[in-house]
């Protein structure tokens, strides 16, 4: 850990969440064999591994009664690894909010069938990391949603994820 105070939300220590010392794991190499299963995690998005994006969450199932073995904190990670934007809001709000002003800016487009989503994924691959943290009890999916909601409301020395705020 480094030398900065811990960031307590709910009694609970998210720093290893916002710590620059902790590796911030690149979606282009996502080692999601190394998050324990079964649980749910709570994981933020770093752009360039400076800007904090989004605050998301996995595993919590289809319910909130869901049992703890039936939560896969895996698959989120991978879902958003590949860029189709197709039910998965983080991959809409890189596209809109990433990929289109690089489109406009650069003046090239050529339709083609997958082709937003593919650049999408490229720059998830080429710009974005993560940080998670596992949580693997009974009201795992309850822990995860409440510290979602806080932080993005806004952490003191952090602020608000850019992508996904609350006010």
């Amino acid at each position: 850990m480094s030398n900065t105070l811990p960031i307590m939300i709910n009694d609970r220590d998210v720093s290893p969440l916002f710590d620059p010392s902790v590796p911030a794991i690149p979606f282009s190499a996502p080692r999601v064999n190394e998050i324990p299963a079964p649980g749910s995690i709570i994981y933020t998005v770093w752009r360039d591994q400076i800007d904090f994006i989004y605050v998301g969450i996995g595993g919590v199932g289809q319910s909130a009664d869901t049992p703890l073995e039936k939560r896969n904190p895996r698959s989120r990670i991978v879902q958003h690894s590949s860029g189709r934007r197709s039910g998965d809001q983080f991959c809409v709000y890189v596209h809109d909010f990433y990929v289109i002003p690089d489109l406009i800016v650069s003046g090239k487009y050529t339709p083609d069938k997958g082709l937003l989503d593919r650049m999408t994924k490229e720059y998830i691959h080429g710009h974005l990391h993560y940080r998670y943290m596992v949580f693997q009890s009974d009201d795992s999916s309850r822990i995860v949603r409440d510290l979602e909601t806080t932080i993005q409301r806004g952490v003191v020395g952090i602020g608000k994820p850019f992508l996904n705020p609350k006010s």
